[in-house]
């Protein structure tokens, strides 16, 4: 497994697009990619989509560190690419 860097003390590690393409560069080009499901397993990616993100303003340990925000709205917010695995119904 290739992790994503270890970050100092009270630094945060964040992924770019173009450093997650140079990563997958070294895999097979007909690998598949997954994501982790929502108990156990792994799931196909069935979405990506552009959003907006900010910091979860009332973070709590089983929350993401981050929430979608509407960018016309918002004061804060950064852009960023979602993975999605399946829907939850499926």
């Amino acid at each position: 497994m290739v992790g994503c860097g270890t970050p100092m003390s009270g630094e945060v590690y964040a992924m770019t697009v173009t450093e997650l393409m140079e990563r997958l560069q070294k895999y097979p080009q007909e690998a598949r990619v997954f994501v982790q499901g929502y108990e156990d397993g792994f799931d196909d990616i069935s979405m990506i989509e552009e959003v907006t993100i900010r910091p979860f303003p009332d973070l709590r340990w089983y929350y993401g560190k981050y929430e979608k925000t509407d960018p016309e709205t918002s004061l804060v917010g950064e852009k960023a690419v979602l993975l999605f695995g399946r829907e939850r119904s499926e």
